[in-house]
């Protein structure tokens, strides 16, 4: 046989030391007050121990390091060398626990913390980022990532831990699964955008019943925007006749300025009536409800309960502006053949957790 490799064993060896060279700060601390007080004595009473006590806790720590740390000096001791090195990196080492406990203490009021955001396009321009800028102001500390994911596929990534809230639409949230909980964040309303030169575009609400003979530009199949444009048409009483689909909406915008349809459009798109298309509200309530979700019991922690707030506060303020600005809309609108509701981007009710 082989005898072993020496260095393999020396490798092996001095590793071995390392995994288990490990200091007690509470024994280091104790070799700070002895180097302050001049003598064991006068530590054990500045630290209300014993001596016997501070001797012990010293030796310990001299196994722990591996070299001696005291010698004697006449009817006391003194510090060694090594003492003096060990002393210079505790400093440090106190320094960085001071920072340590500081910055969890910031951790635990919400003033500090990594939150990963998911949500899709018009969330993050309508809400998220709102609610980005307010957190800058209020709660610096906090480190924010944000990721674009449609749901439903951002509540198996919530599942899994790569995210910690995500906005998506309260159809697709699943509802069944006890590890998520989600709160309503924001009723979006649709409006439909007609060409300018269209003859609906006088009225002051739209009624659906009134699109049964037009093509629709819609979003693609499987998506919530169709879903809930084939619903709102059928209590109408007719099905759309859908042409184009795309789920861009300046894209579906710019279709119906070039005259190839009518189309319902969020709010949170943050589009606006132009000279070539009008956008309208719907005499029927039409909305697309969006939730926050996230893993249940998550909220307590405080930096998550942070970024919770502010997009709950940024929601609310959409709806509230939004709402003002259709009604403004609608009264200056009264007979115009075009009408501009700029600003009406959103609008909702207060949030409240789903049931």
């Amino acid at each position: 046989m082989r005898p072993p490799d020496p260095s393999v064993q020396l490798v092996f060896f001095v590793r071995t030391i390392k995994l288990h060279f490990m200091i007690d700060v509470r024994r280091l601390r104790l070799l700070r007050e002895l180097d302050s007080r001049g003598t064991v004595h006068a530590a054990a009473l500045a630290l209300h121990l014993t001596p016997s006590a501070v001797s012990q806790q010293l030796a310990t720590l001299a196994k722990e390091v591996g070299v001696p740390l005291l010698e004697p000096q006449g009817r006391g001791v003194r510090l060694t060398a090594a003492a003096r090195v060990l002393l210079r990196h505790a400093d440090e080492i106190f320094a960085q626990l001071e920072r340590v406990e500081a910055d969890l203490a910031a951790l635990s009021r919400g003033e500090a913390g990594t939150v990963t955001v998911a949500a899709f396009p018009t969330a993050i321009t309508g809400i998220v980022v709102p609610a980005i800028e307010a957190l800058r102001r209020s709660h610096p500390g906090i480190d924010l990532t944000i990721i674009d994911v449609d749901p439903p596929g951002c509540y198996d990534m919530l599942v899994g831990g790569e995210l910690d809230l995500a906005v998506g639409f309260a159809a697709d949230h699943p509802v069944s699964d006890g590890r998520i909980e989600a709160l309503k964040l924001l009723d979006d309303l649709f409006d439909v955008a007609l060409p300018a030169d269209h003859p609906l575009v006088g009225l002051d609400a739209v009624p659906l019943a009134a699109l049964a003979g037009e093509t629709f530009v819609a979003s693609r199949q499987g998506t919530a925007c169709l879903v809930i444009l084939e619903n709102a048409c059928r209590a109408a009483g007719f099905s759309p006749r859908i042409r184009h689909r795309c789920d861009e909406f300046p894209v579906v915008f710019g279709l119906v300025e070039a005259n190839c349809g009518v189309a319902l459009i969020p709010r949170l798109a943050g589009l606006s009536s132009t000279d070539k298309v009008v956008l309208r509200p719907l005499a029927e309530r039409t909305v697309r409800p969006l939730v926050i979700a996230l893993r249940r019991g998550s909220a307590t922690a405080p930096h998550v309960a942070v970024v919770l707030d502010a997009l709950l506060r940024a929601a609310g303020e959409v709806a509230v502006a939004g709402a003002g600005a259709a009604g403004a809309g609608a009264a200056a609108a009264g007979g115009a053949g075009a009408a501009d509701p700029g600003g009406e981007h959103a609008a909702g009710r207060v949030p409240a957790t789903l049931g």
